[in-house]
């Protein structure tokens, strides 16, 4: 069963212990945490929302590596493997990564931090 809790702090600092905790307690296998998020309202009405799993980075440590791999073995067929690594292996970081960014996972972002469009037709 899925639900939705949404909690709010007067400090960031409280905020991010809380999810430092709850990280803590789904590697413990006593919460089941798809996604959790902390959104920081600045005093000019920004917000910033900071995602529990950066799949940016997920994305580029595995485009990484099977490029590496898949250079090396093009490489080897041009008798150049070392080449063919870190050439593979930038490609596959740099298309991991922008696939990583391209992707929502979890809890919708539009639903975090709405849109001023998407606020407007929810007032009207």
């Amino acid at each position: 069963m899925a639900e939705f809790l949404v909690v709010g702090f007067d400090k960031e600092d409280d905020a991010d212990r809380v999810l430092t905790e709850l990280n803590r307690l789904q590697s413990e296998y006593l919460i089941d945490l798809e996604d959790a998020v902390v959104a920081i309202r600045d005093p000019d009405g920004k917000v910033r929302i900071k995602q529990s799993f950066s799949l940016t980075s997920a994305g580029a440590a595995t485009g990484g590596l099977r490029g590496a791999m898949w250079g090396t073995l093009i490489g080897l067929l041009f008798l150049n493997p070392l080449a063919g690594f870190a050439l593979g292996g930038a490609v596959g970081a740099g298309s991991g990564a922008l696939a990583g960014n391209m992707i929502d996972y979890g809890i919708n972002d539009d639903l975090i931090c709405p849109s001023s469009e998407h606020l407007a037709q929810m007032a009207a």
